[in-house]
């Protein structure tokens, strides 16, 4: 598993939070997803064998926020 940090723009509550997640979560291959609105991140840890970066990005848009960029 990969663990990496996603910067996401546009979330403004807690119903943000639990939206972003449940995207993220519903992905094929992602283990764990912990998304912090004060940060504006989302740490997700994933098989990069069954689920890519442009998977994460049309998943946080497809949701109504932005991917912003990522670390790790």
């Amino acid at each position: 598993m990969k663990t990496i940090t996603i910067n996401i723009s546009g979330m403004g509550c807690s119903g943000c939070v639990n939206t972003v997640e449940s995207a993220l979560q519903s992905l094929e291959g992602v283990g764990s997803v912990n998304v912090e609105l004060d940060k504006e991140t989302a740490e997700v840890s994933y098989d990069d064998s069954r689920v890519q970066l442009t998977d994460f990005e049309k998943a946080i848009d497809d949701s109504g926020y932005s991917m912003k960029g990522v670390k790790g």
